[in-house]
């Protein structure tokens, strides 16, 4: 197991300056997201070789690598895990503030993630339906699009929300997003999850 300065460092920044307690439930919505992928990659019978923590999430090194199917299946389950207490945290959530923060939060943090910018699970979920029906570089070309099509309205309204309400949280997650799928190289036998 690999630990990134970067993850280190907006860790430890996230839980010394949050007071409120929303970092905490935030990073526990994540942690569940990314133990749902690892132990759904072990159940389809692979053992990652190296996994990597860093800023944009879990980077696994795998052999031997699964079929379309279940890499499709081990992206969703980490989304799936998020709804999945998002259900539960709702359901215990009746007149207690923090439990429907909590399951507010998982919301989010589920859909967001199903956004179809790679390298979220969203995106790569879309590549992997694309590529079963057209050859590769259209599937990245459309997935490209894809991006684009999310966040130009994404960056829109997190302009007119930083305008209205001072809140950056949207224009920040475009901005991320940007970055990361500009920057996403697909790495033979790696996966982000």
């Amino acid at each position: 197991m690999k630990i990134s300065l970067s993850f280190a460092a907006t860790i430890t920044c996230m839980l010394i300056l949050d007071d409120s307690g929303v970092c905490s439930v935030a990073l526990f919505c994540c942690f569940i997201h990314e133990a749902a992928h690892i132990l759904c990659l072990l159940a389809c019978g692979e053992k990652p070789a190296l996994v990597e923590l860093s800023f944009y999430g879990i980077k696994l090194e795998r052999f031997p690598v699964c079929s379309r199917n279940r890499d499709i299946l081990i992206y969703a389950a980490g989304p799936a895990a998020n709804l999945l207490l998002y259900a539960v945290f709702s359901i215990n959530s009746a007149d207690n503030v923090h439990m429907h923060n909590a399951a507010d939060i998982s919301l989010v943090t589920g859909l967001f993630n199903l956004l179809p910018c790679r390298p979220l699970d969203g995106g790569n979920i879309l590549f992997e339906c694309l590529r079963r029906l057209m050859p590769e570089e259209k599937a990245e070309k459309i997935c490209f699009g894809a991006v684009w099509a999310v966040l130009v309205p994404l960056a829109l309204f997190g302009f007119a929300a930083a305008l209205e309400f001072g809140n950056i949280t949207l224009g920040t997650a475009a901005v991320y997003l940007a970055a990361v799928s500009f920057f996403d190289k697909r790495e033979k036998g790696t996966v982000k999850l």
